[in-house]
């Protein structure tokens, strides 16, 4: 059946207006930020960079800790609160620190050398209590060195936070900050264990790559919750980032895949899966930081999906349109702050539990329906027309590169301009595939033989069955 142009124009007008969306939700949110960049808060420390030039303003986020020892300065106001309230200078950097207060030391966090040798590395995070007798009502001087020598990779932005604030149990705000990670994590385990069990039993390549991408995220998950457990030394910290950064590239590229693996045409596979590889290349080296390098490489997973799924629309397949409209949603839900710490994972969470329900009830519900899905009229595409066939008269299929070739009970051979596995989801209770490149009907087989490894089918045919497919029908 070919569409005519009234057909089409809906279509494709729900195509480009999710096509002006998903660019939305990715880009959207940067080319904002470019144009109307925010204002510092009000309430920011002014840092100085000192040396034997003398001090000068310096934004410490965007400092590179070249020199052996970098000093900051800064001003802190105190009031009349901070006389009661305990105060704390709290550092974030790839660097070891030692802090003053009015010029007095209160702090360390390692040890700050001129070199390697002489300087022992400290914690990536640290709180350094300022004690109370030495805050003084009006201006307080706040003086901070630090050295990273022991950095074994160049890191763009080795400060993430250098502030004074109240004091807080770090312990305290590390649990508050992690443990919906951890509540996640049991659930990505139970996912991971149900995933592989699910690809032993099935020996299904989507059921292997839905093992494979659980694990990564399960595994990601453990090394973003391992500062629970472990105080390590800041130069583990860049190991933890690329972990991270290198594990949600896997995962995104699996989440690609499994929509990739879906299409039916070879040539937009092999297209999409060069352009996902190439696309993850490029947030793993383009961005500064590492969080972005995460982010980046999600949203390059994600429009993959999109993407398998506005190719999907044109073949007529128009419940991918959800797909569509959900891969918007998220995308734009990664800008949210904090989202590679908690809805990162819900979100494979969901799609983990999604997945794995629709593999689970999918077998059980088709053998319950047999009889009537026997006789169920299939729509099989041939180029712009549509052959109408009954599942039960299929005999066997046979793929033939991009295409694949439908032999039927009275001797016809209908070619499908749809892939193997793509038929076979037509009709998974009349093709079960026996071999890389041959697909039977199971009610159409009158004899397994094992001499040749080979399977008799009705008029007297033989079809070779794969090493692999062998040991399910060798029972027989």
């Amino acid at each position: 059946m070919t569409m005519s142009v009234g057909e089409r124009l809906p279509s494709l007008l729900i195509t480009v207006v999710s096509a002006v969306l998903g660019l939305a939700a990715l880009f959207g949110p940067q080319v904002l930020a470019m144009l109307s960049p925010q204002a510092l808060a009000p309430d920011r420390m002014a840092w100085s960079l000192c040396d034997t030039r003398g001090c000068r303003p310096v934004d410490v986020s965007n400092l590179r800790l070249d020199a052996p020892t970098t000093t900051l300065r800064a001003a802190y106001r105190a009031d009349g609160a901070s006389s009661v309230t305990p105060l704390a200078v709290h550092v974030v950097a790839t660097a070891s620190a030692d802090v003053f207060w009015n010029g007095a030391p209160i702090g360390a966090n390692g040890r700050v050398g001129a070199d390697r040798a002489h300087e022992v590395p400290g914690s990536f995070s640290a709180v350094i209590p300022v004690p109370q007798g030495h805050v003084r009502p009006g201006l307080n001087l706040v003086e901070v060195r630090l050295s990273a020598h022991h950095l074994w990779a160049p890191v763009v932005r080795p400060i993430h936070r250098l502030s004074v604030e109240p004091y807080a149990d770090p312990l305290r705000r590390t649990l508050s900050h992690y443990l919906p990670i951890l509540a996640l994590s049991g659930l990505l385990a139970f996912a991971f264990i149900a995933a592989a069990g699910l690809w032993i039993v099935r020996q299904r390549p989507q059921a292997a790559i839905l093992a494979f991408m659980s694990g990564a995220v399960l595994a990601q998950a453990a090394v973003e919750a391992s500062k629970l457990a472990l105080t390590y030394a800041y130069p583990w910290q860049l190991a933890r980032l690329m972990a991270i950064a290198g594990l949600t590239a896997l995962a995104a590229f699996l989440l690609g895949r499994l929509a990739i693996g879906r299409l039916s045409r070879r040539s937009s596979r092999i297209w999409l899966t060069v352009g996902l590889a190439l696309a993850l290349v490029v947030a793993l080296a383009t961005p500064p930081w590492w969080d972005a390098k995460a982010l980046w490489c999600f949203r390059a997973g994600l429009t993959t999906v999109w993407l398998a799924a506005a190719l999907g629309t044109r073949s007529d397949a128009r419940h991918l349109y959800g797909v569509q409209v959900g891969c918007i949603l998220w995308l734009a839900l990664s800008w949210l702050p904090g989202f590679l710490d908690h809805l990162y994972y819900a979100f494979y969470l969901l799609l983990f539990c999604g997945l794995g329900l629709r593999a689970v009830r999918q077998p059980a519900s088709q053998t319950a329906e047999a009889p009537r899905l026997q006789q169920k009229v299939i729509s099989v595409p041939n180029g712009t027309s549509r052959h109408l066939i009954a599942a039960d008269d299929i005999l066997s299929a046979r793929a033939a590169d991009d295409y694949s070739l439908v032999t039927l009970t009275d001797g016809r051979e209908l070619l499908a301009t749809i892939n193997l596995s793509s038929l076979i989801d037509l009709a998974p209770t009349c093709l079960q595939r026996i071999h890389r490149s041959h697909a039977v009907n199971p009610a159409r087989v009158t004899a397994v033989h094992r001499s040749d490894r080979t399977m008799e089918m009705q008029g007297g045919g033989r079809i070779p069955v794969g090493r692999t497919y062998w040991t399910k029908f060798s029972s027989i």
